[in-house]
């Protein structure tokens, strides 16, 4: 012990980073949690088991020891500094990850069903949020931050109650085997549209925080998310667009990328938002091939690597005593607003669309997972002083039950509605507006032989032609093959015709943290041959590859 006091910060840096890797890989490996669920929701519940109120309470010498403040000849060290150093460089770049993320076309193409269920499922949830958090601040003051009031309270804790988590949403799906069906495709758009919604949603709790008025709390949201926009959009993006048109290294596009992002962050700070913000505004406007490029870069190292720190530093900050009863009377009516907001909000709203009562349940099931984005905005709030530790802490072990809840229920579900619970009614509005085809064919040029064919098993996919050595397919609108399908990525796939005369199929998103699969006649499969009458599942979209013109 005596050995770990003397150690610099650096070194305890080191030992504390094997501890926040090594402990959620053996229990979610050794003890098999990823049966149930995902390495990240296992990251989240190892950063709480690590804070003081678990380990700091069984083993607060050797806690003091790694996490606490100690004596170094005359000074004083704060062993968590460097993790909160890192979480801070994480949430950034989790929060550009985000903004990659957030499919624009998907949000200005939705239908009138996803629209409701999304939008105002979310808005529902966070006006009965804000219900429940008026009444928990009357009621049990020991919630309350030391700066805020009645309506930023209640704002702030409708906001936490109203988080749906999309990326941890879209791996539970594929835990489940869902991603393929239309329960999951519905969930993930309308997720998408309530994940925007919410960081709008945040701008402003954050500007309330700091003015006290609603209206100047509108007008400074503005005026960070205007510079942070405008930074990106004016000075950056030109900028790369020119490195880009002159085929710089993509080491250089790169750096540049990664300075935007903090600059971004750091003009939303000083606008007292917050970092993330900014962080996600670059991951939504700068140029798609550079956000894209610097995704695929980033989003291993951060969700591996960075991200556990952000989980750690969450769980330092989860202070409670197991004994007392105000956090536990906080965790179960939390868990119970954001259950039945979640459920009744967006099932309703589901159900208002035209879906059948099982598909409904099951959407707002799904959408109240909260994951990573529901520990971010309770952070924030936590540093703002909107919210007192007590209440962070029974915040955060509401997100880790709203994460877990939906896997054990959704089997349930299943197993007793079958079909109306996973693919509900086909005969609602189409989930994207039908003003474009779903699948763009490429034209065929007289002198272009048709070198193969996608044949899509749904009738109203049709089937793309390719005359092309090397063909784009995903879901973006700049694919030289558009699968205009929620389940499907942008870019997802790619064809490429050897020399040989056969065609190779290249997974894209495989070197994601969260790939998204293709399944080559029944079996996973990142790169492969592929052969006339193959069939293919991407993403979730059934079709056969056709050598030549399809019969």
């Amino acid at each position: 012990m005596q050995m770990l006091r003397a150690m610099k910060p650096a070194n305890i840096l080191l030992i504390q980073a094997c501890i926040v890797i090594l402990i959620p890989y053996l229990l979610w490996r050794t003890a098999q949690l990823g049966r149930w669920f995902p390495l990240g929701v296992v990251q989240i519940f190892c950063g709480v088991l690590l804070g003081p109120a678990l380990f700091g309470a069984f083993a607060p010498e050797l806690f003091h020891t790694l996490f606490g403040v100690v004596k170094q000849g005359e000074k004083l060290v704060n062993r968590t500094d460097g993790i909160a150093a890192l979480a801070t460089i994480a949430v950034c770049l989790f929060g550009f990850l985000a903004g990659a993320d957030a499919d624009k076309e998907l949000i200005a193409k939705s239908g009138r069903s996803i629209a409701l269920t999304g939008i105002v499922g979310m808005l529902f949830g966070w006006a009965f949020g804000m219900a429940g958090g008026a009444l928990i601040y009357a009621a049990i003051p020991a919630s309350k931050g030391v700066n805020t009031n009645l309506f930023s309270f209640s704002l702030a804790y409708g906001l936490v109650i109203a988080v749906s988590a999309l990326p941890i949403l879209a791996l539970i799906l594929r835990e489940l085997g869902l991603t393929q069906r239309r329960i999951g495709a519905y969930s993930l758009a309308s997720a998408g549209l309530a994940d925007t919604m919410m960081w709008i949603g945040l701008a402003v709790v954050l500007a309330l925080t700091g003015t006290g008025s609603l209206y100047r709390a509108c007008a400074i949201a503005l005026l960070g998310g205007g510079l942070s926009i405008g930074f990106v959009l004016f000075v950056a993006n030109p900028i790369l667009e020119r490195m880009m048109a002159k085929a710089a290294p993509e080491s250089a596009v790169m750096t540049l990328a990664a300075l935007s992002i903090f600059v971004a962050s750091a003009i939303t700070s000083i606008t007292e938002l917050h970092p993330v913000l900014g962080a996600f505004v670059a991951g939504v406007f700068l140029p798609d091939k550079v956000r894209e490029m610097a995704a695929h870069s980033l989003d291993r190292p951060t969700s591996l690597v960075l991200m556990p720190f952000f989980f750690l530093n969450t769980g330092l900050k989860t202070d409670f005593a197991i004994g007392d009863i105000n956090v536990w009377l906080l965790f179960i009516i939390s868990s119970f607003l954001c259950v039945v907001g979640k459920m009744a909000g967006h099932g309703i709203a589901a159900r208002m669309s035209g879906e059948p009562w099982p598909f409904a349940a099951a959407v707002g099931l799904f959408l109240q997972t909260k994951g990573l984005m529901g520990l971010i905005v309770c952070v924030v709030f936590l540093e703002r002083g909107i919210v007192s530790p007590l209440m962070f802490s029974a915040a955060v072990l509401m997100c880790m039950f709203s994460t877990g809840l939906p896997v054990p229920f959704a089997r349930v579900l299943v197993k007793r509605y079958g079909e109306s619970m996973v693919e509900g009614s086909t005969s609602v509005v189409p989930m994207v507006r039908p003003d474009e085809p779903r699948v763009a064919e490429d034209p065929v040029a007289p002198d272009k032989p048709i070198l193969a064919t996608l044949v899509f098993d749904n009738p109203e996919y049709g089937s793309a032609v390719i005359t092309s050595p090397r063909v784009v397919v995903g879901r973006h609108s700049g694919d030289d093959i558009r699968i205009n399908d929620v389940r499907v990525s942008r870019h997802h796939a790619l064809l490429t015709l050897s020399d040989g005369g056969t065609f190779e199929l290249h997974n894209q998103t495989a070197d994601r943290s969260a790939a998204n699969p293709i399944v080559i006649n029944g079996e996973v499969l990142e790169h492969t041959v592929l052969k006339d009458g193959d069939k293919v599942l991407l993403g979730g979209v059934p079709l056969t590859f056709r050598l030549g013109k399809a019969a």
